[in-house]
């Protein structure tokens, strides 16, 4: 018999695994403090939950998908977080992305009410993981993970065990620090580019197959290259801004060089500047050709 699995948090990934999930034919039971959030879901066949505690009552392994620390901490020893539930040995997904030290207390937390803690940030922008292209990284309890490889196959196109409760948040900050690198990149090559005469539309057609493709230059460059940044779901800016915050403290910690990434950071820094950081991360290509010179027309 199929786990049934409980989402915390329905935003702009949360909903999209439990969409996968229901899509997959799993039992889903969700809880978000957005209404709005609650009812498209249950509209598609997710069962509703007023509370964190509700949902693991309800549920055999859960997954959430949260905005802060401060958050995930509620919802897990909150007056009505899930270690209320007495359930032991229960199994929290946790996908967002936090500090490392942070991830390991949270495990620390969890395993206070006989619970399992398993530290699994996903990656991929929102259109990634809708389109089925997202990879989680897991760490934590090993059987627990095997367990729930179906669940997780449910929603992602890869994932990998690496080892220990914070191992998947170190993975996730390489794999950001590669995020921003390639997104500034795939924006100073497209101005490069168009200075130069080409079309933005051919560049993005022809790199991403060659030897200096990327998955930032396929999926970024797009909007690059069409100059519409319009993004439904609104920011993630702020998102990023709190993800470099913690790929440069971690690597300050490490006493590890990071260049290129705090060269691309001040490029994020000039985009918000320019009041653009209410679109899609890839606006940051409008950013370099201000300082390029380039006068090319956004689609509003």
């Amino acid at each position: 018999m199929r786990d049934k699995v409980g989402v915390i948090g329905l935003g702009a990934m949360g909903g999209i695994y439990t969409r996968h999930l229901l899509n997959a034919g799993f039992e889903v039971i969700g809880c978000d403090l957005v209404e709005s959030h609650v009812t498209a879901l249950v509209e598609r066949g997710m069962k509703p939950a007023s509370t964190p505690r509700d949902v693991a009552e309800l549920a055999d392994v859960l997954i959430s998908s949260l905005p802060s620390l401060k958050a995930v901490q509620e919802v897990i020893a909150g007056d009505n977080g899930i270690l209320k539930c007495d359930k032991d040995s229960q199994i929290l997904i946790d996908t967002t992305t936090l500090k490392v030290e942070d991830k390991i207390d949270l495990g620390e937390l969890m395993a206070t009410g006989g619970k399992i803690f398993l530290d699994a940030p996903i990656s991929g922008t929102p259109p990634m993981v809708e389109a089925l292209q997202g990879s989680l990284y897991v760490s934590g309890d090993e059987a627990a993970y095997e367990r729930c490889k179906p669940i997780i196959e449910g929603f992602t196109k890869t994932n990998y065990y690496v080892g220990q409760v914070g191992d998947a948040s170190k993975m996730k900050i390489l794999a950001n620090y590669l995020v921003g690198v390639h997104t500034v990149a795939a924006a100073e090559c497209m101005v490069l580019g168009i200075k130069a005469g080409l079309d933005p539309k051919l560049i993005h057609e022809v790199l991403p197959k060659g030897a200096g493709g990327s998955t930032m230059l396929q999926v970024r460059g797009e909007y690059m290259a069409n100059s519409d940044y319009r993004y439904e779901e609104g920011t993630i800016f702020n998102v990023f801004q709190k993800d470099c915050s913690i790929i440069s403290e971690y690597a300050a910690s490490m006493k590890s060089p990071i260049h290129l990434f705090a060269a691309a950071r001040q490029t994020f820094n000039s985009a918000i500047a320019l009041g653009l950081d209410h679109h899609e991360l890839a606006a940051v290509c409008k950013a370099v050709e201000v300082a390029a010179g380039v006068d090319r027309k956004m689609v509003e």
